[in-house]
């Protein structure tokens, strides 16, 4: 089978369209990411800390499921 190339994100640094939030943002909201893939990657640094975060489009999101006891 023959390998697939990765479909490219659009990369942010420091800062992100408000279309666009992380898992957590999402979460917070009630939400989850309506897609496996991120639509977006945030490049951060903040002192010390650096990485790379995924981002979700916030039109694609969809209710968190409530597990009942």
């Amino acid at each position: 089978m023959p390998r697939t190339k990765p479909t490219p994100r659009p990369k942010y640094h420091q800062t992100y369209p408000d279309h666009l939030a992380t898992a957590e943002q999402l979460k917070a909201l009630g939400l989850k990411p309506g897609t496996s893939e991120p639509d977006a990657l945030l490049e951060y640094s903040h002192g010390t800390t650096s990485g790379l975060c995924a981002l979700y489009d916030r039109d694609k999101a969809v209710r968190l499921e409530v597990e009942s006891a």
